[in-house]
């Protein structure tokens, strides 16, 4: 009995391993067919965007070589001044908020989600291809490249001249470079402006500093990655144009197709020849950021934070300097949303959520609320932007910290963030004349001024009327209508 069960045993274990070893070749055959069916799949988008790219390009240089337009160049437009801020009288705090509906204008929706980034089938160069090293904000990059042998030479900046350049950049032995730009704006969650800063960064690094070399290539690169750009020139200089999705300052423009088409290279006051033929497929750049660009860590500019009537609530946050000089960079908008949505960067979360989420932790929402109020209002000092800078400009949330002082838009837009990231309380921003401030959509309604919108009860919490608790609105607004901005 027992060698008969023994024997039965071992076929149980012989039947088991044999049927074992089938499901791992079936497994096997399985996953080499999904790859062969992958491989394969990429290999047809690759040839069939490489025949519309070559059909597209050899188009394109024709049409370059077509007499350029002369366009007026328009001046830079700064920031507007805003109006003087108010100055807040001290609050009562004795005084319960009564639950007061205010006065509103109109409201801002929420911008629609973003389109995702144009993402073309470019072959990648073989991993035996020499490597060129450059840096972006501080953070070491690569590319693909023999210099020597993707450099090359305007014969001349007139339409002949650069049409001819553009045949000799659509050959093959570029796509590797442009296949590694595209993987860098991945690996470093770069936004279409970070791209744009990518390939200047790599093309003066090929080719020089502001040399027309450099700027005829960054604007190849980025119209073979989807976008939408021109190319002008004025004088002996080449010149990049850009549209963006929202109005931006500082920068001059032309106009064209009814948009304004920002100058990113150097240029003289006067007119602009462009070369007004477009490529097809292409797409207008978004300044908008949902989260910010993996770059720096380098170096950190550490400062200790504290609120008033929590002295337990102190923070020490360190600030990447190098991701300060890209935000330092970056275009100026009154899209205030776009400030909000872009986030605090991790190394500022490591440092100062922990103890705000300690800090936090039980309390009720509008206890919690009221922490992070008080820490905006408190941590802080106030300047104008004028005061401060000169001139006007929101801060991202991790220059508020770097910083010496910050004014209500700042403030504002830290507190979204702050509220967003710890609580997940939706958030919106409160614009009156002068002054920028925020409002709560809590659990449940709450006691305090507040609006409504889509029958939502959002309670006023303003971030510049320091000592002001959960609800209470500056006096000099109680009958002011305003702006409501969703985030």
């Amino acid at each position: 009995m027992l060698l008969a069960a023994g024997a039965a045993a071992q076929v149980g274990r012989e039947d088991f391993n044999r049927q074992r070893e089938r499901m791992r070749e079936q497994y096997r055959q399985a996953a080499a067919g999904a790859r062969e069916q992958y491989g394969e799949a990429r290999r047809k988008a690759e040839a069939e965007y490489a025949a519309f790219r070559e059909k597209a390009n050899a188009d394109f240089a024709a049409a370059m070589q077509q007499a350029w337009k002369p366009v007026r160049q328009e001046p830079p437009k700064p920031k507007p001044k805003e109006p003087a801020p108010p100055t807040p009288p001290k609050p009562d705090r004795e005084k319960r908020p009564t639950m007061d509906r205010l006065p509103q204008s109109e409201v801002v929706p929420r911008p629609a989600p973003l389109p995702p980034q144009p993402l073309p089938a470019i072959p990648e160069a073989a991993p035996s291809a020499p490597t060129v090293q450059f840096s972006l904000y501080g953070t070491p990059c690569q590319v693909h490249a023999d210099g020597g042998s993707l450099s090359f030479k305007l014969r001349s900046v007139d339409e002949k001249g650069v049409a001819e350049a553009w045949k000799q950049l659509s050959q093959k032995k570029y796509d590797g470079l442009l296949h590694d730009c595209l993987a860098q704006r991945e690996a470093l969650h770069l936004n279409d402006w970070g791209y744009l800063q990518l390939l200047q960064a790599m093309s003066e690094r090929l080719l020089g500093k502001g040399s027309n070399e450099a700027v005829l290539m960054q604007m190849y690169l980025y119209v073979q990655s989807g976008y939408k750009a021109r190319i002008a020139k004025q004088g002996g200089r080449l010149v990049m144009l850009v549209p963006f999705n929202r109005n931006i300052y500082n920068y001059s423009y032309v106009m064209l197709d009814g948009r304004p088409h920002y100058v990113l290279s150097s240029s003289r006051e006067g007119n602009l020849e462009v070369c007004q033929v477009g490529f097809p497929r292409e797409q207008v750049s978004n300044i908008l950021m949902t989260h910010l660009p993996a770059v720096g860590g380098q170096s950190r500019t550490r400062r200790t934070f504290t609120s008033k009537r929590y002295g337990a609530v102190q923070a020490t946050v360190g600030v990447d300097r190098q991701l300060i000089d890209f935000m330092d960079n970056y275009p100026l908008s009154d899209a205030w949303d776009y400030y909000a949505r872009a986030g605090l960067s991790e190394g500022v979360k490591g440092d100062l959520y922990p103890i705000l989420q300690g800090q936090t932790q039980g309390k009720s929402p509008r206890a919690a609320v009221a922490l992070l109020l008080d820490f905006v209002q408190n941590a802080f000092q106030y300047a104008t932007d004028q005061e401060q800078f000169g001139y006007e400009r929101p801060l991202f949330g991790d220059e508020s910290f770097f910083y010496p002082k910050n004014d209500c838009e700042d403030r504002s837009i830290l507190f979204c963030i702050l509220v967003r990231d710890l609580l997940g309380l939706e958030v919106v921003l409160v614009q009156w004349p002068g002054h920028l401030a925020t409002a709560v959509a809590f659990p449940s309604e709450e006691d305090g001024d507040y609006f409504t919108v889509n029958r939502k009860h959002y309670t006023v919490c303003d971030p510049t009327y320091i000592g002001a608790d959960v609800g209470m609105t500056m006096p000099q607004f109680k009958n002011t209508s305003a702006k409501i901005v969703m985030l």
